[in-house]
């Protein structure tokens, strides 16, 4: 053990030691100590969120997440700005937990109070590092629309997400899922970081779950929005993506990247490339719509409406093709990090739950056809998405169950005008340049709404429906695409994904822990957004036997 490593445990035992009082004071120390170091200098320009108003909401969550009655809530909640469910200590951000009626304060009602355009203004500026120009404000200003639009139209809509979702193609490379193979010729994209080796040729593979799972559903999701230009040109892609995912949350409060840890230099580099290889690629969109020669003859007939209509609005509003790079990487990002964590730990929790695999099969076999061959091994053929999301209502309560325990939203606001805001008792005056944020997470383990909130319950999102009798799978209180107006906007497209790839990969496949024994689900680290596991989960996998006996 290093000497290091032997300082920070030893730090943790004695944290663990301390009463909660003293660790809450603790935090408050650090949290202030912090914002003196890093965000003295921050701009006072009010278009941002402050850099540690994410710091302030994780100490908020901290402090109600234990006992109310104890010194230190009752000292926050005497220094704090507003009351009510207001929990913000300055004006210019304020942190709503319990409010009752958050889905109308950030309805469309309210868009001309509140607005999310200038938040992720703020955050282009802090992911890629552009600065705060009048030229650029004005670009996104005059952009915003048209940048969006297509995004909702095909990705928001069952129409549109179903057509892009029939181009990704899932009943080929489901089939592929793991090749039984050691050469690295024959594995395919999404084997590559999982550690794959075969144990049984032709039968069994030893992999990673988290990685395989993760990138399997990267390189499901990128070609329907992207061709398969870029995935195919950028062999680092994928890689760079999570490295990159890894210092969002220290770019999100503003951290300077010349810190000397490893992992903001391996982010920053790995943004580097990232932004090569869009920066690249939106050149070729550009002379493919221009009718020019493409450079390296690539191919670009396959690309999305969706990034062809981006790039169209991009290039009549003068975005340079380094600005363009950074806005479509937002969309390379936006459609890969939430999801595909999500995608790894409702694989986890249906194979790991005991019987649940066979009484899924049951459910979605009507809706997946298989081959006609004779032989053990069978493909899938067709996926009927619609009936599938219509009418399995148990895969549907297990999704939302996996979001509450695996995915925790933030929404936010810009207030850009004076709006007063009803809280119960309360009235809250809020004021221009001043920020809104709700974590959606802290009511997701509230044993009073959800009971033995820290349990995988498959069916906990069940309801009978009074009109039909039927059970089916009701959202409930739970919010994990945001709130309002301005929710996820590839909700639905994410949606399919998860029923469908969750759907299929059962269907034709049997995973199991490595080594045998019982499942072991590990520990969740991150948020808010989707968690991580601690550890990776080292699985085999095999493919499902028909008409005989399985390895289920």
């Amino acid at each position: 053990m290093t000497l290091e490593n032997s300082i920070v445990q030893r730090a943790l035992t004695v944290y663990d030691d301390l009463s909660m009082a003293t660790k809450a004071t603790l935090a408050i120390s650090i949290a202030v100590i912090l914002y003196r170091i890093l965000f003295r200098h921050e701009s006072t320009r009010r278009k941002e969120l402050p850099a540690w108003g994410p710091i302030e909401m994780g100490l908020v969550m901290y402090l109600l997440d234990g006992a109310r009655n104890g010194i230190v809530y009752r000292v926050y909640s005497a220094i704090r700005r507003y009351g009510g469910s207001f929990y913000g200590i300055s004006s210019a951000n304020q942190t709503l937990i319990g409010h009752e009626d958050v889905d109308r304060l950030f309805s469309s009602q309210m868009n001309h109070a509140l607005s999310i355009e200038w938040h992720g203004y703020g955050l282009f500026l802090r992911f890629f590092g552009f600065p705060d120009t009048p030229a650029l404000k004005k670009k996104v200003e005059s952009t915003f629309k048209p940048w969006h639009s297509p995004i909702e139209r095909v990705f928001n809509n069952d129409a549109g997400a179903t057509a892009a979702f029939e181009r990704g193609n899932l009943p080929k490379i489901v089939s592929e899922f793991v090749g039984f193979s050691q050469e690295k010729e024959k594995t395919k994209r999404w084997e590559l970081r999982a550690d794959t080796k075969v144990i049984k040729q032709g039968a069994a593979v030893e992999a990673n779950l988290s990685a395989l799972i993760m990138d399997f559903g990267a390189c499901f999701t990128i070609p329907p929005i992207f061709g398969h230009d870029l995935l195919d040109r950028n062999p680092h892609l994928l890689e760079d993506i999570w490295k990159f995912d890894h210092v969002v949350p220290l770019l999100f409060i503003n951290m300077p990247t010349w810190f000397p840890f490893k992992v903001m230099k391996e982010g920053m580099e790995a943004r580097k490339r990232l932004l090569a290889g869009v920066e690249a690629f939106s050149r070729r969109v550009t002379q493919f719509q221009r009718g020019e020669k493409v450079d390296d003859g690539a191919d670009m007939s396959d690309v999305s409406d969706v990034v062809l209509e981006r790039n169209t609005a991009l290039e009549r509003n003068e975005w340079s093709y380094q600005e363009r790079a950074a806005s479509e990487l937002l969309v390379l990002f936006a459609s890969n990090t939430n999801t595909q964590p999500v995608l790894f730990w409702l694989i986890l929790y249906i194979y790991s739950t005991p019987g649940l695999v066979s009484t899924l099969r049951q459910q979605v076999s009507p809706f997946i056809k298989l081959s006609d061959s004779h032989h053990s091994r069978k493909d899938i053929t067709a996926i009927d998405t619609s009936s599938l999301s219509r009418e399995c209502q148990l895969l549907k309560s297990i999704i939302l169950e996996t979001l509450r325990l695996a995915f925790g939203a933030v929404s936010t606001r810009f207030v850009k005008r004076p709006i007063t805001v009803q809280d119960g008792n309360h009235s809250h005056q809020l004021y221009p340049g001043t920020f809104l944020s709700v974590p959606h997470s802290f009511s997701q383990r509230d044993p009073s709404l959800y009971p033995d909130p820290d349990k995988f319950v498959p069916d906990r999102f069940l309801e009978t429906d009074p009109a039909s009798g039927k059970l089916v799978a009701k959202y409930g209180k739970l919010r994990p695409w945001g709130a309002g107006a301005s929710m996820c906007r590839g909700r639905v497209f994410a949606e399919k994904e998860l029923m469908a790839i969750g759907a299929t990969l059962v269907m034709l496949w049997d995973i199991s822990p490595a080594g045998g024994g019982e499942w072991k689900v590990p520990e969740m680290v991150g948020g808010p957004g989707p968690v991580k596991p601690k550890e990776e989960v080292r699985v085999v996998i095999q493919r499902r036997v028909f008409g005989g006996v399985s390895s289920e």
